[in-house]
């Protein structure tokens, strides 16, 4: 009986040798009885026509890849009925390469999925820092990955292929002449000690920063803790060469298996059949055909950074990297939903508009490096429109929705330039967590030029673990009867408020208009050197001062559109409230060389002073 090593220098069984590779290489299952097909280990059938060879399989196998089968992204619950469509002729990309999705990549030639080795799960679910999910897997080296790294006396076998169409080799190759050689990967792990600097360079915000290095969170637990070194291996920056093998005496690309990123790179060598990203300049970008009314409407957006490349993961706010606001011009249409990372480095999601006519688009995100941003869109949408409802504030402070009576209490006079305390009560205690808070609270002005999304004051801090999913401001405790916020406005005008929370499964969206008048004498903030607070968080977010040497910090707030009321230094238990268009001094005592962090009352904004 030949084991799975010798099936894979061998073409499999029942299928002709004079085929290609791509047909040749899979190990079929050996029943052909449906019933059992269902569940049975190895590839069901191979089907192919003059573009694409058709993998199916259950996802399982007898024979291990052990840890390199890690799968972060969709554990099977049951029975799968999986269909791997690989192109039969590869062509290499051309112009910007393509990431790798987050999930299936390439098929091992047992029919088993290949997952990419950047898990779902990040330090603090952030989304900036992302464990890597083949280190982290339980499973160890299998028999059959032992097998192939010990035998380096001749050429590896195909051991997979990626979804681009190109073959995924053991580790042993030819070099140009000949000779067989272990392929060596050219990335590397970094020489860190802080995590404050992604591998393309980017320095990120004291909040996004990653783990030091230590016992918990030692190198290599993270994908990006290692970079590209062009030339420190054999392989290129997509894991892989052009080479000639026993399958492609005449050459081909292949990759092979390695250290990190273990099989396929973080992009594909090759084009992927029907994933072109669009053209889009700007820093964020809204890409969508002919919105009509009715029909459901796939919006996708693209970030690019300062270099111009396309941003892959934006840092998670709320358990979610975009909140997208949807609004008709008189603001009677509301929605709240998330795009998704979709193939192409992009965030996709399907919405449909109940009429036709003039729409605004919020996308509240927060890119790597960057604070807090909103990119604000115009969109025409077809089909028939309706009379726009006039916007008045609302006299009526209570309202019942979806079975939830809930009042709403505010000053009676809504002015620029102050903190403003909003609260809602409401006449049930079974909210339940949604995005991370207990409520979120939407406001948008008449001329659709302001945007504002406030959380409620309660609920701060991190879970213990930290690799496990939390979020910003994880909610606790017993369901609230009230729930309050603190926020404020630039202009004043009319504006639209929707207060949003989860009951039963389901979100309920209860809405106000609300008028803010001018303030009584302008808000005029001081010019100093220091840190500005607004709704951009803190500027600069970092600030070197020396050490053993008693320091002033000046905090100026320069408007009331934001939510740090107060500015917090945990380790040396100051706290200060910072006055809109004031500027407050925080003493610092002499501190030893290291860092002293700091944030708004609320923990959404935070920096750090560096000391030195």
């Amino acid at each position: 009986m030949r084991t799975l090593p010798a099936l894979l220098f061998c073409a499999a069984l029942a299928v002709a040798a004079d085929v290609g590779p791509e047909l040749r290489s899979w190990v079929l299952a050996a029943s052909t009885n449906p019933a059992i097909q269902a569940i049975a280990p190895d590839v069901h059938a191979v089907h192919s026509d003059n573009d694409f060879v058709y993998v199916e399989s259950a996802g399982l196998s007898l024979h291990s890849f052990g840890s390199l089968e890690a799968n972060q992204y969709d554990p099977p619950l049951g029975p799968r009925v999986l269909s791997f469509r690989i192109p039969r002729h590869p062509v290499a990309a051309q112009g910007e390469h393509m990431s790798t999705p987050l999930g299936i990549i390439g098929a091992f030639v047992t029919g088993v999925p290949i997952y990419n080795p950047i898990g779902t799960v990040s330090y603090r679910d952030q989304n900036i820092w992302h464990q890597d999910a083949v280190a982290a897997s339980k499973a160890g080296t299998s028999d059959l990955v032992a097998a192939l790294s010990a035998n380096s006396s001749r050429h590896s076998p195909i051991i997979g292929f990626a979804l681009d169409g190109y073959p995924i080799y053991g580790p042993f190759g030819w070099d140009p002449a000949g000779n067989v050689q272990r392929m060596i990967s050219s990335y590397k792990l970094r020489t860190l000690v802080h995590r404050t600097v992604l591998p393309d360079g980017t320095v990120l915000t004291p909040g996004q920063e990653g783990p030091d290095i230590g016992p918990d969170f030692p190198l290599g637990t993270f994908a990006e803790d290692y970079e590209y070194l062009k030339g420190a291996g054999t392989l290129d920056e997509y894991n892989g060469r052009f080479a000639r093998t026993p399958e492609y005496p005449e050459g081909t690309y292949a990759y092979f298996l390695t250290s990190w990123p273990y099989l396929v790179g973080p992009k594909y060598a090759g084009q992927m059949p029907g994933m072109v990203r669009p053209l889009a300049p700007k820093a964020v970008n809204l890409i969508t055909e002919n919105p009509k009314a009715g029909q459901p409407t796939t919006l996708t957006l693209l970030f690019r950074n300062s270099r111009g490349q396309a941003i892959r993961f934006l840092e998670k706010i709320h358990q979610q990297p975009i909140h997208l606001i949807v609004v008709s011009e008189d603001l009677a249409e509301f929605a709240h939903i998330h795009p998704e990372a979709a193939p192409g480095d992009v965030f996709s999601v399907t919405h449909t508009f109940a009429h036709g006519g003039h729409y605004r688009l919020y996308a509240d995100y927060s890119a790597p490096g960057e604070p807090p941003n909103v990119a604000k869109f115009d969109l025409m949408v077809g089909g028939d429109s309706v009379k726009a409802e006039p916007l008045c504030p609302d006299r009526e402070r209570s309202r019942t929705v979806d079975g939830v009576q809930v009042e709403f209490n505010a000053p009676s006079r809504l002015r620029v330039g102050e903190d403003i305390p909003l609260r809602f009560t409401l006449n049930v205690r079974d909210l339940e967590p949604w995005l991370g808070a207990w409520a979120h609270i939407m406001i948008v002005a008449h001329d659709g030029e302001t945007f504002i999304h406030a959380h409620p004051l309660e609920g701060t801090g991190v879970e213990a673990n930290p690799l496990q999913h939390v979020h910003t401001a994880p909610v606790a405790g017993p369901s609230p009867a009230v729930i309050r916020t603190i926020t404020g406005f630039r202009e004043p005008g009319v504006y639209k408020l929707w207060f949003q929370f989860q009951r039963k499964g389901t979100v309920v969206t209860v809405p106000w208009t609300i008028e803010v008048v001018a303030a009584e004498e302008p808000v005029r903030a001081v010019a100093v050197t220091g840190i500005k607070v607004s709704a951009a968080g803190f500027e600069p977010a970092r600030l070197v001062i020396p050490a053993n040497t008693r320091t002033q910090v000046a905090f100026t707030r320069a408007d009331a559109q934001n939510c740090a009321r107060e500015v917090v230094f945990p380790e040396l238990g100051i706290r200060k409230e910072l006055a809109v268009g004031r500027t407050v001094i925080v003493d610092i005592p002499p501190s030893k060389a290291g860092e002293l962090h700091f944030a708004c009352g609320m923990g959404m904004y935070r920096g750090v002073l560096v000391v030195q």
